[in-house]
Formats: C-alpha cells, structure tokens, sequence
C-alpha cells in the first residue's frame, strides 16, 4: 500500500479493528502472538476478549503494544473480560456501554461520519445471552448509526457451525437467528477456519462450533 500509494496520509486509509478471542491473556506466548499480530495487521482498534484476566495486565499490555487509548470491563473471576486499545493519533473512540459482556463504543475519525463498534463477549448461560440480546435491541431502537457488532457470541446459527447437534442447540440457533433478523443485521464476510472454538483431546469428548463473527447493518 505504501509503495502503491506514497503521498496517502495515513487517516485517509479505512479504519482497521481487529477483535482476538484469546482465551486467556496471562501467559508470554499469548504477548508475543499478539505483537505479532499486530505487526502483520496494524489495527488503530485493537479488542481482546475472554482475557480471564484483571486489571494490571490489561495496562502492562497497553504499554508493551504501545497503544495509548484504553478502555476495559475486567474478567469477573476467571470468566469473560473484555479489553479495548486504540491509537489516539488515528481515531477517536468514545465508550457510551460498558457491560460484562460487551463494551459499545463511538469511533469517529475527523471529517469522516462516526460510527458504533460493540466489542461483544456472550456469557456461556442462554439467560445471561438473552440479557445481553435485548440490551442491544433497545440500544439500536434509539441510535441510528452505521453499526458493527464483533466477538464471541457463544452461539451458532445452522447445524453446520457445530460439530454436534440437539435440540436445544436447534432452538438456540432459531433464537439467534431471530435475533439478528430483528436487529436487521447482515453477517461480515468470512475467511478461515470453518470452527473457531474448540475443546477435548479425543474424538470422543471433542466439542467445536463457530461462536465467532461480526454483524452489521446495511
């Protein structure tokens, strides 16, 4: 892009998030995958969720990447976290929610129409999911912004997200996908791994399913 296009100031390019399902941000391979990544991917938003972890990692964290914007909802226990970085020098970002299982925030880059970005972790208990689905349909019922929703949801929507399938997976998945017709959201294009979330060493006991995504509107 640099050698394609040498005299396009950095702020006219797209804004880049990436959002990381780490599942655990404790350990120094996780911090040397995630400098990686970073170096490969150079988001202005970077999200991580499932951190599992509190408060002085998400800050040592911030000054090893050396994003100076930080905004955070801690894992309660070992469960969940959700830790929001950014680079002051590209994009404002204005935290408006902050939940156990999401953070929504407004990006905005000057001159350009501000947008919402809803960093989502989705509990693991279907009551707590519910919650979570119906605070976000009463934020979008009264904000009318280009709007994007990304991270673990906890749940799939067809039979072939999941290695297994039962009926109470079947009547989630129609919950789910009620849901997002409601919210009048359309599914980010997607590349990779058909199973982005997976448990257990033998065929026996293994689980998989595809509980990442990102959701827009039009």
């Amino acid at each position: 892009m640099e050698e394609n296009l040498p005299n396009l100031a950095p702020n006219s390019l797209p804004i880049s998030c990436m959002i990381w399902n780490v599942q655990g941000a404790g350990s120094s391979n996780f911090i040397r995958s995630l400098k990686d990544l970073i170096h490969t991917h150079k988001p202005n938003v970077l999200t991580l969720v499932e951190t599992h972890m509190g408060g002085e990692q998400a800050v040592k964290i911030a000054n090893i990447i050396g994003y100076d914007g930080h905004e955070r909802v801690d894992a309660m226990g070992f469960s969940g976290g959700i830790w929001v970085y950014w680079k002051t020098e590209f994009v404002k970002v204005n935290p408006i929610l902050k939940h156990n299982q999401h953070i929504t925030m407004e990006i905005t880059r000057v001159g350009e129409t501000p947008w919402f970005f809803l960093a989502v972790y989705a509990s693991p208990y279907p009551t707590k999911r519910k919650e979570l689905w119906e605070e976000l349909k009463d934020f979008a019922r009264h904000n009318y912004k280009p709007w994007m929703i990304a991270g673990d949801f906890n749940d799939t929507r067809f039979p072939s997200e999941r290695n297994t399938s039962c009926k109470e997976t079947d009547r989630r998945s129609k919950l789910f996908n009620n849901w997002i017709e409601e919210m009048e959201l359309v599914e980010a294009e997607f590349s990779g791994a058909a199973h982005t979330w997976a448990r257990g060493r033998s065929l026996e006991t293994r689980q998989s399913g595809r509980l990442d995504r990102a959701l827009c509107n039009e």
